[in-house]
């Protein structure tokens, strides 16, 4: 399974609207939220679970993102990198062996997380946004990043 990017329906009447945040044809419980808020050239990431199980959707509710995920998963398709561009209203669908992370492009913005699993820091990990194993194409040379994630190191395959 690779990541697949979604545009959610809005249902509009004179009342306003009703949007989907998580399309019909997932099929995932998820169990923890997480809403960040984000100026425009922070970038957050590159993280993943340690045992490799967490599913994500991540929903853009205002603003544009450059959103990267890295397939983790043993196999011919270990290190390739997905690249998708999202706007205000689209929905990325992460499965589970892929890092994620994000690039803000857009002023301000906001973005929702929806995870099939609750957040551990003791099972959170993460490597260094410009690893050289992955040559993530970032399009930045300074981006704004966390404390967190200056300090990432580089991925160590298992």
């Amino acid at each position: 399974m690779i990541p697949k990017k979604f545009s959610n329906k809005v249902f509009r009447d004179n009342r306003g609207y009703l949007k989907e945040i998580t399309p019909s044809i997932i099929k995932k419980k998820f169990i923890y939220s997480i809403l960040t808020s984000s100026k425009k050239n922070i970038l957050r990431g590159m993280h993943f679970d340690k045992k490799l199980k967490e599913e994500k959707l991540v929903h853009v509710l205002e603003g544009n993102i450059l959103d990267v995920t890295v397939n983790l998963n043993k196999g011919k398709n270990f290190g390739k990198i997905y690249y998708s561009k999202l706007k205000k209203n689209e929905t990325l669908f992460i499965p589970k062996g892929f890092a994620h992370g994000y690039f803000c492009i857009g002023k301000i913005n906001t973005i929702i997380y929806l995870l099939t699993e609750k957040y551990s820091p003791k099972g959170s990990s993460g490597f260094i946004w410009n690893d050289k194993n992955f040559n993530i194409k970032w399009n930045i040379k300074k981006p704004i990043l966390s404390h967190r994630d200056k300090n990432l190191k580089i991925y160590k395959k298992k």
